[in-house]
């Protein structure tokens, strides 16, 4: 602790401006080294790769286990400097976001926040973590909410991701947007299961603004700050600390329940009771909406699976490698849903509409 901290720098949009000029500008940097990597870079990268697959495949070598396409891909100098400088940018985004809000005000504003509204905020401060939540997901320091500030540093860091196109929640909306509602018309309440910042939560409660939106996570450092984040915007969300496979609600209780990149950073085993019970907690003609990765395309796609293995490794993804090799509209509809596939968008995000 101990950092001066620069109050109230305004808002870009919907995000509220890091506490120093320092910091904006090193994301800023960050973030063109992301769009240098997924732009320019990647395009070199796409060709190498591809003409390293053909010549393998000319040459009759077996690439049926991941060990092989590694071993094939990883000495491409373009794929060796990619692999490098977006794992180099993670780091640099994390440790500067995490300096930059290394300040006792920002406990004491959480603190502020969790009894003012509109809106409330339920956390447990001697919360039992599940074994699964416990890695440094994305490489974030101290885990997924390892830390009581990671909020504040998570939100700016997922900018980043965005490469500075969600200042103004556009893809969030844009997923409130694409949920769908029950047939009957009727949401009176809504839950957002692995809610983090609340980003989608707000853009639920907008969109159905007559319905109770309650947004859920298993971080209290998430939700604190998220409730902080609606509430300052003036929107009446419920935020609360809860595992998202045993949400304590009844049977029946919500006519929508929505999930965004939730599937792929749980187990295998944590994603089967969440689905068990999302169906347990909607009511008949409810509608579960996830938007995750796709699954069950792993096949025989050598570049799809060298990227995915390399992103589980070196952004600590330790289930998502499993998760997109499942059957999960396979398991969907073995706990008794009726399944619709909708389209996969530009963060690879495809949407499953799972109805009751």
């Amino acid at each position: 602790m101990g950092v001066v901290r620069q109050i109230d720098r305004g808002w870009i949009g919907r995000l509220e401006r890091p506490p120093a000029l320092d910091a904006e500008t090193y994301a800023g940097f960050c973030e063109g080294m992301r769009g240098f990597i997924f732009g320019p870079l990647g395009g070199k990268v796409k060709q190498a790769s591809d003409a390293a697959i053909n010549r393998a495949k000319a040459a009759g070598r077996d690439l049926a286990r991941v060990n092989d396409i590694r071993a094939l891909f990883d000495p491409i100098p373009v794929v060796a400097a990619r692999n490098r400088l977006l794992r180099s940018a993670q780091e640099m985004m994390w440790r500067r976001y995490r300096e930059a809000y290394d300040d006792q005000a920002y406990l004491d504003e959480l603190a502020a926040y969790d009894a003012k509204g509109p809106g409330s905020v339920e956390w447990d401060p001697n919360f039992a973590y599940p074994a699964y939540v416990k890695h440094p997901i994305h490489i974030q320091p101290g885990g997924y909410g390892g830390d009581p500030l990671c909020g504040y540093w998570y939100h700016q860091a997922s900018n980043v991701f965005f490469i500075g196109a969600n200042d103004q929640d556009e893809y969030h909306l844009s997923l409130a947007a694409a949920t769908r509602p029950p047939a009957d018309g009727k949401v009176d309440r809504v839950i957002d299961l692995g809610c983090s910042i609340g980003q989608l939560t707000v853009g639920l409660k907008e969109r159905f603004k007559n319905a109770a939106v309650t947004g859920l996570d298993v971080a209290s450092a998430q939700v604190r700050y998220a409730h902080m984040r609606a509430a300052k915007m003036g929107v009446e969300c419920h935020f609360v600390q809860r595992l998202a496979e045993d949400t304590r609600y009844p049977d029946g209780h919500f006519d929508v329940v929505a999930a965004f990149l939730l599937f792929h950073e749980v187990s295998l085993e944590a994603g089967e009771k969440i689905v068990r019970e999302a169906y347990r907690i909607l009511r008949p003609g409810g509608v579960f909406n996830i938007f995750d990765f796709p699954t069950g395309l792993t096949g025989d796609d050598p570049y799809f699976r060298y990227f995915m293995d390399v992103d589980s490794k070196d952004n600590c993804e330790p289930y998502s490698v499993d998760y997109t090799g499942s059957d999960f509209v396979g398991l969907l509809k073995r706990v008794g849903f009726k399944v619709e596939m909708g389209t996969q968008d530009v963060m690879l995000a495809r949407t499953y509409y799972a109805t009751k």
